[in-house]
């Protein structure tokens, strides 16, 4: 099995990479290699409304178990009537063109700050698809993504154009992807005519995207398929916190928010000597193993394979916003989560929980009002709502799917929402079949009201996802 860590000198090469050059791995990316050619299509000049100016550079949150917020600049708010919150950073947009699948058209073009693709079929059945990219991380160059393979070509052959904008910027941004999905339905409104449907394709952060479009707009859309989705909002940003959070506390080394050149170190060094390896954990490592398997649902099929993948993304992010600087991480906390372990580790849950350090959010950057991209998900949504979640996904955990159905049923959305286990390990590793089905069930959901199956994933998901998983993966450690 994949250690924690590999030899030192490529972990170290990975920090430095993911801390100088931005390179790290982006959810929802590129399907296949761009091509270099494509028909000549005309560039938008719209510009999409301003938001505020960026940025300032808070002091970063450096305190334990403090609940006082730390001196920062004032933060930029939202403009009237939008989702998102623009850092301001200045970017560059990577040409969009595309070649169309044989029966359908290529357009694409620049929209204000951002870049997007539009495939028209030649059999235009006059639905329209918003395909939702996830998050990029590092780097100011905006860059369009065609949806997956498998379902573009299902797309394209039944008749069904879709759209998909670059976002004006990157990062965990999710305010910002709706803004500019909404300017994109515009354009693609005033050059084809309106669509009869739209549906939405959110993917990872796209899922936390689908969420606020669900929300805010809620005659907008006929339904929507959101996968390996962030929707419990501004938790999986929690999520983070918690994980490394949690990884102090197991390894007794501290973890220096805030000190590039200090945490670099502990994450080559402190760390891997502390916690040893996944498939030879030393007892701290156990520890932390624990802590996040109880901290992403408890035990469930590919746990492990998932903590492999994870470990050096999920740490990178703090390389990668070590100070907390931007608006998503000023509002991430762990100072509400409540930490678990196994009796046998002989802790209580009393002990573990203020022996945790805690970080405070930025209240400011947590007010609804201002920045309803930086908050909580509310489940208020009333179209239908299809998500597929893979059960060794330790990036965005399953634990999304878990709070958005309690929102759900709280707000009386639930009968609206369709949940899927995929017995699989890492994030958005479904199959074509897993999709395409998925597709083509929310379809008969929405125009012949034939509400699909989904998995309970509010009990125990020991044996979770055998129902539409397709096919079982290699080394399913199935218990039946």
């Amino acid at each position: 099995m994949t250690p924690f860590t590999v030899a030192r000198t490529r972990f170290a090469l990975a920090v430095v990479v993911l801390a100088l050059l931005g390179t790290a791995a982006a959810c929802g990316g590129e399907s296949g290699a761009r091509p270099t050619t494509s028909p000549p299509a005309a560039i938008s000049t719209a510009t999409a409304p301003a938001t505020a100016g960026p940025n300032g550079s808070p002091t970063p949150a450096t305190a334990a178990a403090s609940t006082a917020a730390t001196a920062r600049a004032p933060l930029p708010t939202a403009a009237p009537g939008r989702l998102g919150t623009s850092s301001g950073v200045a970017t560059t947009i990577r040409p969009p063109d595309f070649v169309a699948l044989p029966g359908a058209k290529a357009y694409f073009g620049v929209l204000g700050k951002a870049a997007y693709r539009v495939e028209m079929p030649d059999n235009w059945n006059g639905d329209l698809v918003l395909h939702l990219h996830g998050v990029r991380l590092g780097g100011n160059e905006v860059y369009v993504s065609s949806p997956d393979d498998a379902l573009r070509q299902s797309w394209i052959a039944g008749g069904y154009a879709w759209a998909a904008s670059s976002y004006s910027e990157n990062g965990y941004a999710p305010g910002v992807g709706a803004d500019d999905s909404m300017d994109l339905l515009q354009r693609f409104t005033t050059q084809f005519g309106a669509p009869r449907r739209v549906y939405l394709d959110g993917v990872s952060m796209g899922g936390h995207v689908t969420a606020l479009l669900l929300e805010h707009y809620p005659d907008r859309f006929a339904g929507a398929l959101a996968v390996c989705g962030a929707l419990g909002g501004e938790e999986e940003l929690d999520y983070i916190m918690a994980w490394a959070m949690a990884a102090e506390y197991a390894s007794g080394v501290r973890i220096p928010v805030g000190d590039t050149t200090g945490l670099g170190a502990v994450l080559v060094t402190q760390l891997p000597a502390a916690l040893g390896r996944v498939d030879a954990p030393t007892s701290r490592g156990k520890l932390f193993i624990d802590l996040v398997r109880n901290l992403t649902g408890g035990p469930r099929p590919f746990f492990l394979e998932g903590l492999q993948e994870s470990y050096l993304n999920n740490f990178g992010l703090l390389v990668l916003d070590p100070g907390r600087l931007t608006l998503a991480a000023r509002a991430a906390t762990n100072a509400h989560l409540r930490y678990r372990l196994d009796r046998s580790f002989g802790v209580t849950d009393e002990a573990l929980n203020a022996a945790v350090r805690r970080l405070a959010a930025d209240e400011t950057a947590r007010d609804a009002a201002a920045h309803p991209d930086a908050v909580p998900t509310t489940g208020k949504i009333a179209r239908p709502l299809l998500t597929l979640h893979g059960t060794g996904d330790l990036f965005v955990p399953i634990t999304n799917e878990v709070s958005y159905r309690q929102k759900a049923e709280a707000v009386g959305s639930g009968g609206l929402l369709v949940q899927r286990a995929i017995r699989a390990p890492g994030h958005c590793t479904f199959s074509d079949a897993e999709l395409t089905t998925a597709w083509n069930d929310l379809v008969a959901w929405v125009k012949d009201g034939k509400k699909p199956a989904g998995d309970d994933l509010l009990g125990d998901l020991t044996d979770v996802g055998r129902t539409f998983t397709n096919p079982l993966r290699v080394g399913d450690p199935g218990t039946r």
